[in-house]
């Protein structure tokens, strides 16, 4: 995952948090297991899932639990990104 990956300020740019996140969410994740898993803060982590969700890369799910999860075109952006070299999810 490339939750290592940052940019000369030492930071992760936007693109790259966004690929993080849909990473994570591969299968149904709650808030609390997205948290632990990005390295973020909470109100941070609130507003790129609100991001997300109106981009149409995930949705939020309320059965069998509160969860986020990654759609198609998520899956698609996730794929785009990672041939671009913008996010490589097998970096460490």
């Amino acid at each position: 995952m490339a939750l290592d990956t940052v940019g000369a300020s030492g930071r992760r740019d936007k693109i790259t948090i966004m690929g993080d996140l849909l990473e994570i969410i591969q299968e149904p994740r709650r808030v609390t297991h997205i948290l632990y898993k990005s390295n973020m803060s909470y109100v941070q982590l609130l507003k790129y899932l609100d991001n997300l969700k109106d981009l149409g890369l995930a949705e939020e799910r309320s059965r069998p639990f509160r969860s986020f999860m990654i759609t198609e075109n998520g899956k698609t952006f996730k794929n785009l990104i990672s041939r671009n070299g913008n996010h490589d999810s097998h970096s460490q």
